[in-house]
C-alpha cells in the first residue's frame, strides 16, 4: 500500500507472539506487516457489515434442465441477479455488479484495495475469490443434480 494524504498513522502495540504471526502472514501473501493487518482490519469490518447477509442466508432455484441451483454468501441478498442464466452469463453479471459495487463509495472500494477480486468458473458453480488465494465468502452458486427418484416418494 502507497501513502497517501488520506492515509492516517496509528502506533500499535502487541505482544511479540501476535507481531510473529502477523509477519508470517504477511510473507505467505507477498505483502508488507502494514498491508497484512489493514487487510485483516478490512475483512473483519466486512464480516460485520450486515448480519441479514450471512452465510446461514441460502436460496435454492430449480433450473429447467432439472438441476438445482444452490446460493449463498454475504452478497446475496445485495445483488438482484437472474440466477435462472447460464453460469457464464451470470459471472458476467457478478463481474458488472462487482466492479460498480467497488466504485460505489470509499469504505466499499477499501474492501477491494488489498484483494485482487475475481469471480472463477468451475464445471458447476461460481465463486468470488482472492485470486490465487481463497474464496472470499461474498457468493458461491453451486449447480446440483435434484433428487431424480423424489416424484415415487
Amino acid at each position: 500500500m502507497g501513502k497517501n494524504l488520506a492515509d492516517v498513522e496509528y502506533k500499535m502495540r502487541m505482544t511479540q507472539d501476535l507481531k510473529d504471526k502477523i509477519v508470517e502472514s504477511a510473507k505467505e501473501h507477498n505483502r508488507s506487516m502494514n498491508a497484512d493487518i489493514v487487510a485483516r482490519l478490512e475483512d473483519s469490518f466486512l464480516a460485520t457489515v450486515d448480519t441479514a447477509n450471512s452465510q446461514a442466508d441460502i436460496k435454492i432455484i430449480p433450473l429447467s434442465n432439472g438441476k438445482k441451483r444452490v446460493i449463498y454468501g454475504k452478497l446475496l441478498n445485495t445483488l438482484d441477479l437472474d440466477y435462472t442464466q447460464s453460469l457464464s452469463d451470470l459471472k458476467v453479471d457478478i463481474e458488472l455488479a462487482l466492479e460498480t459495487l467497488s466504485r460505489s463509495s470509499i469504505w466499499k472500494a477499501l474492501q477491494f484495495l488489498t484483494k485482487d477480486v475475481i469471480v472463477a468458473q468451475g464445471n458447476s458453480h461460481l465463486n468470488i475469490v482472492d485470486n490465487g488465494k481463497k474464496g472470499l465468502g461474498w457468493l458461491v452458486i453451486e449447480d446440483h443434480y435434484g433428487n431424480r427418484d423424489a416424484k415415487n416418494d
